[in-house]
């Protein structure tokens, strides 16, 4: 035969026996071989000439030696006749008393091999002789996956009979624990099989030659057969010179399967033994570990049977193995178990019936195939997401189309508007957001837009930015517009994926004037920082704050004052509806208040009125004293109005022109520059501009606080170091020496309470000092006691000092957050970097960096957790803080 078939692993030299070669299947095809290596393999007698005879003189020759751990039979000659008839139906029968007892004759060679655990012999798993391995070559190792040895089939000696190949290793048992446990692929990596020279080489996942090349090859063999036969079949005598080159070997070999057996018997022993239905209703091979089986030429008879023979006897077995190869008259019964059958012929015909499930449950799998199955899974995901990335994820972003390169169009609530482009971003200025608060809508709460009178038709140009409400500017001019309820939005883009988050500018330097001051929105910022800035206007000073009893009475429910913070309200209701259309996240907004705004900013967030209108705060430099009188009696102190505008009435004050409603509020209400407290100041006798009317401000905001009813929101309150620099103060003396400075402080309430000399040994005696303390009395020593109290706050102060008097004025936080700081140093350019990192992640992220949460910030060239409050527990201990604290 040509090809190497596929045996049982059996010492090389164990009796001077042959194995009777397998039939091939009858539905395999293989290459052809020389008809001379095909007399090698089968014999050099026929059936045709000597067909009983030769058998007979196998039978005597093979009945003296006896292999160790094998049962020899001894079939008589009526049995052999038998045989003839029953091979022609391919069914055989044997009787266990014609088989000869075991014999313990030892062998040399059996002991220096690896140790073999006898078998029982299984009815219908035999071997015939004629096809023991004599004269092997050196065996060679395979390329298969499962490292099996094969033989090479030549004539060594010349005896006219090939050796046939011999495999070392053997395939696991199926194993007991579902589809993966026993999945098993081909291995793509092994050779395949090629004839060169009478030896087969590897093919295959297992190294191992195709079965139906092995088939059609033992075929072919017997239809080339020399009708006279060939040379005879050697006697005793020769197979025993002959068993010599297979002892040295089998002396080569028992190393490699001593370690095999050693691996396989402990497991075989261990995992139990599983059994398939075929399709011809017998049960398929047990699948050992360690065992492949194989269709092993010479047993094709074994296809034939019925589960009738499934429990034949060993006389069955006898009859069938004469009945294949009339070379002896000898059975051998390999000793395997009972039920072990031909798996690849099986196999062939299982896969033609059973489902795909089932052959997909019955296919096993090595790690190997695992990981390379695993490895092509991991690289097909890796390409559909690469392909989803590039593809999907660079589709277009579903933006407003920009005309003429510099106008953009979005729609609001009450129609389309109009955008420009500047600095990179697109501005919209003047969008109205609320109902005019001019003729009856005078002093009264504001009112969203929602009938179709106060909208416009087609698209409102908003390219220019409207009037502010009227006030009064700190150097006395007077300015604004009644109607003046407007926004201004500033986008980077106007699109509706993406959305960013917002930040809404309150700017005011007090209550009556200089809106929005320093806080005016930067467009090169928006693109920057990818936020969206909304200023909106609100009413300020008496138009803005006016509370009354003439006014109280007019409306229903009965209130008056906060009518800018209705403003602020009905804005954020706007920003809510709105922001969307502009690029904008209506669940990112942040407030950002400064000075009188910040103010602003603290009083909305503790108002139930702002309930989900905004997420989060920022205040700079806001005041600490917030309304704590009833709303009647604010009313009366607010009488004094009254009889400077000489009205006694609601109609009265109705039907007075804008200025002259501006030019009757008294000069203790205007704006005033912080100072040191004087020695003769009352506290409490100061003007108040919010009020608790009942509906925004229904209780003091520190009871808010305390009652942490506000902790959805949360909030970052800070100041700078010289807040209270004003150019009144600076220009009070043309120098200001330490003595100046010293007796500034012993003319206040400082000096007041004696703690001059302790004050100036901690801010010293310079002008810079003199700020530093105003500072800290009027604003940052009041705003770290809110902060004390709201747990969810964050409280910081810039020291970073510049300008030509060298100090933290009280614009440097937001000038820098804003972009409009002019760093000279790398001091303060480092400065602005922190600074703006501070806030801008604040205002993405919703919180301070987490390593400077909840700590008292000073903010230098870096924001560091290092701010000193001892000043500020001297000042508080002495009862000058809260007490004197700003009022705006």
């Amino acid at each position: 035969m040509g090809e190497t078939d596929e045996k049982e692993t059996a010492p090389a030299a164990t009796t001077n026996e042959t194995e009777k070669p397998e039939t091939p299947h009858p539905n395999t095809d293989g290459p052809e071989v020389e008809p001379k290596e095909t007399e090698k393999l089968l014999g050099t007698t026929t059936v045709d000439d000597k067909p009983i005879e030769t058998v007979k003189g196998a039978v005597k020759a093979s009945s003296e030696n006896v292999a160790n751990g094998e049962e020899i039979i001894n079939i008589p000659e009526e049995a052999i006749g038998a045989g003839d008839s029953a091979t022609e139906n391919g069914k055989k029968e044997a009787t266990p008393e014609d088989a000869p007892g075991k014999t313990d004759k030892p062998n040399k060679v059996q002991a220096e091999e690896r140790e073999v655990k006898p078998k029982k012999v299984p009815a219908g798993a035999f071997k015939l002789p004629g096809f023991f391995n004599k004269n092997k070559d050196k065996p060679k190792e395979a390329d298969g996956a499962d490292n099996e040895l094969l033989e090479k089939t030549e004539d060594k000696e010349g005896t006219g009979k090939a050796a046939e190949p011999v495999v070392a290793d053997e395939k696991p048992k199926r194993t007991a624990g579902g589809f993966f446990a026993n999945l098993k692929l081909r291995n793509p990596f092994a050779k395949k099989a090629t004839v060169e020279g009478g030896a087969t080489v590897v093919d295959g996942a297992d190294g191992k030659a195709a079965p139906e090349e092995e088939e059609k090859d033992e075929v072919t063999a017997e239809a080339t057969d020399k009708p006279n036969g060939g040379a005879e079949e050697p006697a005793a005598g020769d197979a025993k010179e002959e068993k010599k080159p297979a002892e040295e070997e089998a002396e080569v070999q028992a190393p490699k399967k001593g370690l095999l057996e050693a691996l396989r018997v402990p497991l075989a022993s261990i995992i139990p033994k599983r059994f398939k239905p075929v399709a011809n209703g017998d049960p398929e091979d047990d699948i050992e570990l360690g065992k492949t089986p194989k269709n092993r030429a010479g047993l094709a008879s074994m296809e034939t049977l019925d589960d009738s023979l499934k429990d034949a006897d060993t006389k069955d077995a006898v009859d069938k193995a004469g009945g294949v190869n009339g070379t002896d008259g000898e059975a051998l019964v390999k000793p395997e178990d009972k039920e072990a059958k031909d798996k690849a012929a099986e196999a062939e015909e299982d896969a033609q019936e059973r489902s795909l499930l089932q052959r997909v449950q019955s296919y096993r799998c090595s790690v190997d195939d695992i990981a390379i199955i695993a490895g092509v899974i991991i690289f097909l995901i890796l390409v559909a997401l690469i392909i989803a990335f590039t593809f999907v994820g660079k589709s277009e972003p579903i933006t407003a189309p920009v005309r003429d390169g510099k106008y953009i169009e979005t729609v609001t609530n009450c129609g389309r508007v109009e955008g420009i482009l500047e600095d990179g971003s697109f501005a919209f200025r003047g969008i109205p957001y609320a109902v005019p608060p001019v003729g009856p809508n005078r002093w009264k709460a504001a009112q969203p837009i929602e009938s179709i009178e106060h909208c416009w038709n087609g698209t409102l140009k908003a390219h220019n930015s409207t009037a502010v409400c009227w006030q009064i500017y700190a150097d006395g001019k007077v300015d604004g517009a009644e109607d003046c309820l407007t926004l201004d939005v500033i986008t980077p883009h106007v699109r509706y994926d993406n959305p960013l988050p917002v930040v809404v500018l309150v700017g005011a330097e007090s209550f009556t004037g200089d809106s929005p001051g320093k806080l005016r929105p930067s467009t090169r910022y928006a693109r920057a920082r990818d936020v969206i800035f909304v200023r909106p206007n609100f009413r300020l000073n008496v138009f803005g704050f006016l509370a009354l009893e003439q006014l109280t009475k007019s409306t229903h429910p009965p209130t008056s004052g906060n009518y800018g913070l209705t403003d602020l309200i009905v804005a954020l209701k706007w920003i809510q509806l709105n922001i969307p259309h502009f690029g904008g996240d209506p669940k990112s907004v942040t407030l950002f208040g400064h000075r009188a705004g910040g103010t602003l900013v603290t009083a909305l967030a503790s108002s139930n009125k702002t309930s989900k209108l905004f997420a989060r705060t920022w205040v700079s430099s806001g005041a600490s004293i917030f309304p704590g009188k009833p709303l009647s009696d604010s009313e009366k102190e607010n009488a004094l109005y009254m009889s400077k505008i000489r009205c006694e009435d609601t109609n009265c004050l109705m039907e007075k022109e804008d200025e002259e409603i501006l030019d009757a509020v008294p000069d203790v209400w205007r704006r005033t520059f912080p100072d040191l407290p004087a020695a003769d100041e009352n506290a409490t006798a100061r003007h108040e501009w919010l009020v608790l009317d009942g509906n925004i401000l229904q209780q003091h905001p520190a009871d808010v606080w305390s009652a942490d009813v506000s902790n959805n929101v949360r909030y970052v309150i800070g100041s700078t170091t010289h807040e209270a620099h004003n150019t009144k103060l600076h220009l009070k003396y043309t120098e200001w020496t330490p003595e100046l400075v010293t007796q500034h402080v012993n003319d206040s309430v400082v000096g007041k309470l004696g703690l001059t000399e302790e004050a100036l040994r901690r801010y010293n005696a310079t002008y810079q000092g003199l700020v530093a303390m105003v500072s800290d009395i009027r604003t940052i020593c009041p705003l770290l006691t809110i902060t004390q109290k709201l747990q969810s706050s964050q409280f910081y102060v810039v020291s970073q000092t510049g300008g030509e008097l060298g100090i933290a004025d009280v614009d440097s936080d937001v000038q820098a957050i804003l972009g409009r700081y002019e760093p000279k140093t790398p001091e303060q350019r480092r400065y602005v970097s922190a600074i703006q990192q501070l806030f801008y992640h604040y205002v993405s992220h919703g919180e301070i960096k987490y390593e400077l949460r909840k700590k008292l910030l000073d903010v230098g060239q870096d924001a560091l957790p290092t701010y000193n409050t001892d000043n500020c527990l001297f000042w508080i201990k002495n009862d000058v803080v809260p007490r004197y604290a700003r009022l705006d």
